[in-house]
């Protein structure tokens, strides 16, 4: 049953621009009101020659009917009925403290998503916010584009959904980082470490297949290419290098412990270009694991760049984790593998500009070395679900110089 909440008679706000005719209304009435008309209006007459132009919105007040929900009333103190709470039941306990923090946080929370559905919110938001949803942007990402647009687009730019669309496109290119890849001293040691199942090893390979194939300036061959693996834990790990390394033509080592890995990299490091090290698959739980591996990687005399190797389709509670527990190895940007298996990039986008990270490559396929590209941002653009790509546009604003 649809409510019936009655109306006062109608009113006009008078403002610089229709947010700040909002953010007056609500000073004033909080949500008690609906917006029945929004305009902009010229000065009048020749003496409004020189003035500026301002909105005007017309609005009735609702008369709100009376809170039924015994839990929260309209007039509920939530930190005084906290302390009577407290106090009657010894004051003290900390869970529950806790779970009373969580209601409250909980409450704000809903009346923050209720507030974000208000009715005067333009029809252009409500859709670009639909579909950074659909594409499984995270919250708080979301809002920064929501923000973005209500303090760079005129109500008329509002009118016109192609343009919004265009500029969020744009903006979300903006938020994607991504790294160079090219190397100007060698040797170098190229570390992959992140959870299981992200394909770390199959990516080592397609990294050893083209380096080995690049050719150098001024040489007719490919860099020289070793592996290292340090996965003692999954079965078949060594062996499937091995194979990999038998078509390549490049050995592969094992490294049981740090001096093992020492004594690698010192043999290596006179002869070698590019030294790739696969890693341990590890939980983001398994901190004691993970210590075991810091120490093994612990390369102080090469040159070493380290990349958290994650899959696309992780969901953003989860990459958050992934990316907050992997600092203990200093990664400097990402190889976001399985490009191919998801629609939604926007937790991968999210979570990347959240913990200020860059990407350096993208793989999609299993096949070695083809499927691996350096990361752009148009890669990423042009996978967006639902949303109208120039594609001529994004290739001129973000194609990068001297892509590999």
């Amino acid at each position: 049953m649809a409510l019936n909440i009655p109306e006062l008679p109608p009113m006009v706000m008078r403002g610089d621009s229709l947010e700040d005719c909002i953010k007056k209304l609500r000073s004033i009435y909080g949500s008690d009101f609906r917006i029945i008309r929004r305009e902009e209006k010229a000065p009048d007459g020749f003496f409004g020659l020189f003035k500026k132009k301002h909105y005007e919105v017309t609005y009735a007040l609702l008369q709100p009917e009376p809170r039924k929900n015994p839990l929260v009333p309209a007039a509920f103190d939530f930190e005084k009925e906290k302390r009577k709470f407290l106090e009657a039941n010894g004051g003290g306990n900390p869970q529950m403290k806790l779970i009373l923090d969580e209601l409250h946080e909980l409450n704000r929370s809903l009346d923050e998503k209720t507030s974000a559905l208000c009715p005067e919110e333009p029809a252009a938001i409500v859709r670009i916010r639909e579909l950074l949803r659909k594409n499984e942007f995270t919250p708080s990402y979301i809002q920064k584009i929501v923000d973005k647009i209500r303090k760079d687009c005129s109500l008329e730019e509002l009118d016109d959904f192609n343009f919004v669309q265009k500029a969020v496109v744009d903006w979300i290119g903006e938020t994607i980082r991504t790294v160079k890849t090219e190397y100007l001293s060698y040797p170098q040691v190229i570390v992959l470490v992140g959870p299981t199942g992200v394909g770390k090893t199959t990516s080592v390979a397609k990294l050893a297949a083209k380096y080995a194939a690049l050719t150098a300036k001024g040489s007719a061959g490919g860099k020289r290419v070793r592996i290292i693996t340090i996965d003692t834990y999954r079965i078949g790990a060594k062996q499937q290098l091995e194979t990999y390394g038998e078509l390549m033509d490049i050995p592969v080592s094992l490294a049981e412990s740090a001096d093992d890995m020492q004594k690698l990299l010192t043999m290596y490091s006179k002869d070698v270009d590019i030294i790739l090290v696969d890693t341990t698959g590890r939980s983001p739980k398994d901190y004691e694991g993970l210590a075991k591996m810091r120490n093994i990687l612990d390369l102080k005399k090469l040159p070493t760049r380290v990349f958290l190797t994650v899959s696309a389709s992780t969901k953003a509670s989860d990459l958050r984790t992934v990316m907050q527990q992997y600092e203990i190895f200093g990664y400097e940007s990402l190889i976001v593998t399985k490009m191919d298996e998801t629609d939604c990039l926007g937790s991968i986008i999210s979570i990347m500009d959240e913990k200020n990270k860059a990407a350096a490559y993208f793989t999609d396929g299993q096949r070695v070395p083809s499927d691996i590209v350096k990361a752009t941002q148009v890669r990423m653009l042009i996978q967006l679900a639902d949303f109208k790509i120039d594609r001529e546009h994004i290739d001129r604003k973000f194609s990068p110089e001297g892509a590999e």
